[in-house]
């Protein structure tokens, strides 16, 4: 047996076993012994049964003195054995569905290991019912007498993440199989490596530990020693890219002219920030330099990224290249392109969408590809459709992905083969924490609009019912604003109880807004019909636009004071953020109401988290918190490393010291061909291959 056995090889487990501990992404031994506990019981503490605090979780020992079985309903039984330690009793119940039609005895098992007089260890949520104490039991344990020792009891109990057909029973036992022997396998690139040794455990001591700790401080010692070897491979291969990447010969110069650039700033009716200023000078000296830009520029909504975007473009443009901005929505990418047509005006540039849509029929086909190819069409709006075989480019130079946390690495590694060696300017109004940041980007550089133009005003939001907000909302109208109300569904669903914009469109304009004019919004309607909407909304011709998310971006409407969100509890923090950030465009007092009806705990933290703060970074770090990075990387489903130990989170002082290490790693053996560095090898070769593919863009 060695790493790569089949998991259905180890005894106990078996085929059917392993199909189903194949959904927990187990299909070897490696896998099994990396698949690490994702918390831990506290068994170490046995408390009597006298001074047990209600509706907690607790570990009783004690000897059987009664047992019974009670009918609860026709499909419903229970269990319950009645358990002594000298200082009080309790009741342990067992609760299990029955077939009222069936002769089998649900409890047979249960009753023959509760034997009177037989002492058990319990662990489970002890409450008062009916001036009894009673213990939900979540395990139990049955021993001969009370110098019996527990296998299970009086010690951490590691957790795992189960499926069906899976208990943690199953995975218990076939860990304590093969672990011994599988972990002294495991390839170690830490505490070989004589230098750069810490106080960290060996690899496969780690391992071990973190299965079967004996405290939770060794615990938390083995997982950072397993997530200091995850981050460091992670760092050496993102080194070697950057390597790689910086000795790429660049083709694109510029030199800045002034020809487009200043004839632009001139007929913009604002004054750049001082944010926007920096952030335009960092990404010049970038794309002037010898090496190609690798930036992210980051800012929260409404900072202005999109006028920053345009510098770089015109850069490139007036030194006779293409540039082209991928967003991840048809709608997105149809606002920045009318944005773009209209700051443009009167510039001599050319600018074109593509999109699924757009390039529906032959006809437009024709007339939009042609010009790409040949160089006429030098700025290109667009979607995914950017990236396909049929859009080739002449001399693409600079390549802008917005909102880049929706797209997948993949995605933009064709994105940025279509130029030869491009510039690449990342955006994104959803910040990223630092460890995030150093994990998926390593060496990318990082420029942030931290300030909002002067104009704009912070956005009151509060918790209110529907009745109140519509209230409210007919106040703002008869000010001369304007209304969003948002629906988290285009139409009525069967299956979820929520309101949906068109039927509610439909209901609003006849009774609470019959005096006003409302318009309807949604993803279905045809390009140019929602372009129509937006027009019209922005020229005051309706006072409400009723919508669903598709406003998450889009033209600003400086008379726009107050967003409805209505179902607020089924959005994410980073979704409601920008939402709100459709209103408070102007200088007037704007406001944003959450209406819900949630119960749960995690929506009404949501919730409260938009209430108290309006500071994007803040809201991105407790999104991070609540949904963990997957979502904000757009990578794990595209071959990015999902870390087993790590936490990038919690980890940024690991994350700096891996990277560290792998950049004296990689200046000293470039190759990896030292005999000390074979492990690494191994590893690189066997786990991120597929990074080969992608780390152009980390």
């Amino acid at each position: 047996m060695n790493l790569s056995t089949d998991i259905k090889y180890i005894k106990g487990i078996g085929p059917k076993r392993a199909s189903a501990l194949s959904k927990l992404s187990i299909k070897n031994v490696e896998d099994l012994i990396t698949f690490f506990p994702r918390t831990y019981q506290d068994r170490t503490r046995i408390t009597k049964i006298s001074n047990i605090i209600f509706n907690q979780h607790y570990c009783v020992f004690g000897k059987i003195i009664n047992t019974y079985t009670k009918k609860l309903s026709m499909n419903l039984s229970i269990f319950c054995a009645e358990i002594s330690d000298g200082s009080g009793t309790i009741t342990a119940n067992f609760f299990r569905k029955v077939n009222p039609y069936s002769n089998f005895d649900i409890f047979a098992t249960l009753k023959a290991s509760f034997k009177i007089n037989s002492f058990v260890y319990l662990y489970g949520i002890c409450e008062l019912k009916f001036r009894q104490r009673q213990i939900s039991v979540e395990d139990y344990e049955i021993v001969e007498n009370e110098n019996s020792v527990p296998e299970q009891f009086n010690k951490l109990f590691p957790v795992y993440d189960l499926t069906a057909g899976i208990t943690q029973k199953n995975i218990s036992s076939a860990l304590k199989l093969v672990l011994n022997d599988m972990a002294n396998l495991y390839p170690d690139i830490i505490s070989n490596n004589e230098k750069y040794k810490t106080k960290l455990m060996p690899i496969s001591k780690a391992i071990k530990t973190l299965h079967f700790p004996n405290s939770l401080q060794e615990a938390e010692l083995a997982r950072q020693s397993f997530a200091l070897q995850e981050f460091l491979l992670l760092q050496i291969v993102l080194t070697k890219a950057k390597q790689k990447n910086e000795t790429k010969p660049k083709v694109n110069h510029y030199t800045i002219t002034k020809k487009i650039l200043t004839p632009f700033k001139n007929q913009l009716k604002f004054e750049f920030t001082r944010a926007q200023k920096r952030a335009i000078k960092e990404i010049f000296k970038d794309m002037m330099s010898n090496k190609a830009m690798n930036r992210m520029l980051m800012g929260d909504v409404g900072s202005g990224k999109t006028v920053v975007a345009l510098s770089a473009i015109l850069l490139a443009v007036e030194n006779g290249y293409q540039t082209a901005i991928v967003a991840p929505t048809e709608i997105l990418a149809e606002q920045h392109y009318l944005t773009f047509k209209n700051m443009l005006k009167g510039l001599n540039v050319n600018i074109e969408l593509v999109t699924s849509s757009n390039l529906k029929t032959k006809k437009k086909q024709n007339e939009i590809l042609p010009a790409i190819e040949d160089g006429t069409t030098n700025i290109i709006v667009g979607t995914h459709s950017v990236i396909e075989d049929r859009v080739k480019f002449k001399n693409l130079s600079l390549v802008i992905i917005d909102e880049q946390h929706r797209f997948g690495v993949l995605q933009k590694a064709n994105a940025l083969a279509k130029g030869n060696n491009p510039d690449v300017l990342m955006m994104t109004a959803t910040p990223i924490p630092r460890g995030l940041a150093m994990t998926i980007y390593g060496e990318m550089s990082v420029s942030i609009l931290d300030e909002l133009p002067p104009n704009r005003t912070p956005i009151q939001t509060y918790c209110l019912s529907e009745n109140i907000a519509y209230d409210y909302a007919l106040e703002e109208i008869e000010k001369g604003n304007q209304i969003y109300i948002v629906y988290p569904l285009v139409d009525e669903s069967d299956k979820m109880e929520l309101k949906s914009a068109t039927q509610e469109a439909e209901k609003l304009s006849q009774t609470v807004f019959k005096n006003n004019k409302v318009a309807l919004l949604h993803g279905k309607m045809k390009a140019k019909e929602k372009n129509d909407v937006m027009i019209k909304f922005k020229n005051k011709e309706f006072d409400i636009l009723i919508s669903t998310t598709v406003i998450e971006v889009g033209i600003d409407v400086p008379n726009a004071t107050m967003i409805i969100i209505q179902h607020a509890d089924r959005y994410g923090l980073a979704t409601l953020h920008q939402l709100r950030g459709r209103v408070g465009r102007g200088q007037k007092k704007s406001y944003c109401i959450l209406v819900s009806d949630a119960k749960g705990q995690t929506a009404k933290q949501r919730l409260q988290i938009m209430t108290t703060t309006t500071d994007g970074f803040k809201i991105a770090s407790e999104d991070l918190k609540m949904r963990g990075p997957g979502e904000f990387t757009g990578t794990m489903q595209h071959g990015f490393p999902e870390f087993k130990a790590g936490d990038i989170i919690k980890d940024v002082k690991l994350i700096e010291y891996a990277k560290q290490v792998a950049v004296d790693i990689i200046t000293k053996d470039t190759e990896l061909c030292a005999p000390e560095n074979s492990n690494i090898n191994y590893l690189i070769n066997n786990k991120y291959s597929q990074l080969s593919k992608i780390i152009q863009v980390g």
